[in-house]
């Protein structure tokens, strides 16, 4: 991790001081071998985001949701708006004047539902249901896209390194030419100079590819569990675009939000009370009297009180609108740059075809032209830094359309 923060002439004398060994040392061989990674024929990206979903945080949150809507559900189909209460009440003159009257009351205080109260709370239990999908499919969608954007990073990676180790051969031999040719007397000592710096300059890129694809194995295994990587299969583009789920999540939310407001509204000065009880009178010497009570409270006034209790949901509803606008707002926006995004990719990847075909061209004549003595090493070296850059270009390409195939899905909702 050092080396890789120093600048790239102090790091190309380093190598030339350690000597040509330094590439072929144990530990380097050892390095190579921990960044070989298996590739699983039959793991596929759903595969691995059903993994990523056994081990991602988030879980908790939405099941929690789901247990809040079946709570709603199971409040709207009770018959009675709150919890029922038991009275009892008992009087007596045996402290008093002593002439043996005595009174007992027992009853049940009934909460009842206020009209409209109970189906506008149906009502929230509906949408807190719908938020709740909604909440799952959107950690779904989540977590999707963050597994899209770890394999096509830890793919370009390898790749990257692939393409510096190919570079790194290339230019060995052609150091090796230039050797051969000093040692024939065809070229002169400093040549080899040259050629030795350009290839120590690509055995730093390579090492530079390690580090950078160790870490992107790093994320992926913590990200998956998996130390395997899915077979390459390029996405292609969905034919039937769907919506964007953030949005559909938010819209869900003010709808929730709208439903509580809703709910409290009918809820009013509080639930209506009924009481229900049974009451005996004693006398002595006369006989007992029983009779049955019933008694209605109804609370009314209190619009302060009401407002207060309401104004921190009428907040909320606020706030939900809010985040959908702005939801609306941000898919427009995603749509296009993806759509964008994948124009541009394609136009690219048909761009470097065209120049990575033309630099082979090239090189195969400077090569051909510095065999024969026709031309000097720096237009032979040129032609080795434009073709393997055009190379580059090409791969990167490559990898870079797929990824933008996959976050133009992964934008209207299709998960792999």
């Amino acid at each position: 991790m050092f080396s890789r923060q120093l600048p790239s002439t102090l790091l190309i004398l380093l190598m030339a001081l350690a000597g040509p060994a330094w590439a072929q040392s144990p530990a380097d061989h050892e390095a190579e071998e921990r960044l070989v990674l298996e590739t699983d024929a039959d793991l596929s990206l759903a595969g691995a985001l059903e993994a990523a979903l056994a081990r991602a945080p988030g879980a908790a949150l939405v099941a929690a949701q789901a247990g809040l809507a079946d709570t709603y559900r199971q409040r709207a189909g009770s018959w009675l708006a709150g919890a029922p209460s038991a009275q009892l009440r008992y009087l007596s003159d045996r402290w008093q004047t002593r002439q043996g009257l005595s009174e007992a009351e027992f009853g049940f205080e009934l909460p009842l539902w206020r009209p409209g109260q109970r189906q506008a709370l149906a009502g929230e239990a509906g949408a807190s249901r719908a938020l709740a999908g909604e909440a799952a499919r959107l950690h779904r969608w989540q977590l999707a896209g963050l597994v899209r954007e770890h394999y096509w990073e830890l793919r370009e990676a390898r790749e990257r390194l692939s393409l510096a180790q190919a570079e790194l051969a290339s230019f060995r031999q052609l150091e090796a030419e230039v050797r051969a040719r000093v040692a024939a007397g065809d070229a002169a000592p400093a040549e080899v100079l040259s050629a030795e710096g350009l290839r120590r300059e690509r055995e730093a890129a390579v090492h530079e590819a390690e580090v950078v694809l160790a870490d992107r194995h790093y994320a992926w295994r913590v990200l998956t569990g998996l130390s395997a990587l899915p077979a390459e299969r390029v996405e292609t583009v969905t034919a039937t675009p769907g919506d964007y789920l953030p949005l559909l999540a938010a819209r869900a939310a003010r709808d929730q939000a709208e439903a509580a407001l809703a709910a409290a509204r009918r809820e009013g000065a509080g639930a209506p009370r009924l009481l229900l009880g049974l009451r005996q009178d004693q006398q002595d010497g006369a006989e007992t009297t029983d009779s049955v009570s019933a008694q209605l409270s109804l609370p009314f006034g209190g619009s302060s009180h009401r407002q207060a209790r309401l104004a921190p949901l009428e907040l909320e509803a606020a706030r939900a609108a809010d985040e959908l606008r702005r939801q609306q707002q941000e898919a427009e926006l995603a749509q296009h740059e993806a759509e964008h995004e994948l124009h541009a990719r394609e136009v690219a990847l048909a761009d470097s075809q065209g120049r990575y075909a033309l630099a082979s061209q090239e090189l195969a004549l400077a090569r051909r032209a510095y065999g024969l003595g026709e031309s000097a090493l720096v237009e032979r070296l040129l032609s080795e830094i434009r073709a393997a850059e055009a190379g580059r270009v090409q791969q990167l390409s490559r990898l870079a359309l797929a990824r933008a195939i996959a976050r133009y899905n992964q934008v209207h909702g299709v998960l792999p």
